[in-house]
Parts: C-alpha cells; structure tokens; sequence
C-alpha cells in the first residue's frame, strides 16, 4: 500500500536512482549530493515528501520557499506507479505546506525540449512565463 510520508536525508540514495530513471531531470544543474538534498530537506522540513510501498521509494516531491514565494523541484514518480495520481498527491502536500507558511505563489523548472513534462504542469494548472529568462551562476 502506498503511503505519503515526509522525506528523511536517508531515502536520498533510493530517491536519486528514481530521478535518474526519470527523463528531464537534469540532476547535473543542480547540488542533488547527499549534502545538497540533505540542506534543502533540513531547511524545509514540511515541504519535502516521499511515496513509498513497502519502505520503498516510488516517488518524490520537494519544495522550497525563499519567505515569498514556493518553488517545486525533482517531482518523479516510478514508471510502474505513474497514472495513479501520486504525484498530484504528492504536489498537493507540498503546495498545502506552502499555505501553512503563507506562501501564496509557486515556481519551478522545467528543461527546454521536455516537452511531456511541460504538459505534465500546465494540465496542474501552472503556466508558461513569457516575460522572463532564467540565468544563474556557478560559484
């Protein structure tokens, strides 16, 4: 039976070989080390959850908030569960957290060129912003 339960530092090796078994997620953008996924995890307790049958890891989504606005990052579930509503279930935890915290506007990313997650959020209900680029800077 498949249970939604908050994420713990230790699900992180079961989890990265799930988002590596998802297309799109372009682990190599970010610090996804243990370290990495263990301070977004630490720094936001309430916002990162796991679905898991039986004790294993079948599906994540994590949130952040910067005080003003939520953003999502590495919502994936197994192949073999996709279809059943997870990972809305697993959205819909964090986005209640972010109202508990008062955050009212959620971000994320999506790689240009994945083009089956692109529909996956806009039939979530996000929407494409015309008026930006995102740019960053390795430190």
């Amino acid at each position: 039976m498949v249970q939604i339960r908050k994420m713990k530092v230790t699900d992180y090796a079961a989890a990265y070989a799930l988002w590596e078994s998802v297309p799109g997620m372009n682990l190599a953008s970010l610090d996804n080390s243990e370290q990495g996924i263990a301070r977004v995890i630490n720094k936001n307790r309430d916002l990162c959850f796991v679905a898991v049958d039986d004790e294993k890891v079948i599906g994540t989504a994590l949130g952040a908030t910067d005080g003003r606005k939520g953003y999502l990052y590495h919502v994936a579930v197994a192949k073999s569960y996709q279809g059943q509503h997870l990972s809305t279930q697993l959205i819909d935890r964090v986005t209640t957290g972010f109202k508990n915290k008062g955050i009212d506007k959620i971000g994320l990313f999506v790689v240009i060129g994945n083009e089956e997650g692109k529909n996956f959020w806009k039939h979530q209900g996000f929407k494409e912003r015309p008026d930006i680029k995102y740019l960053d800077l390795d430190l």
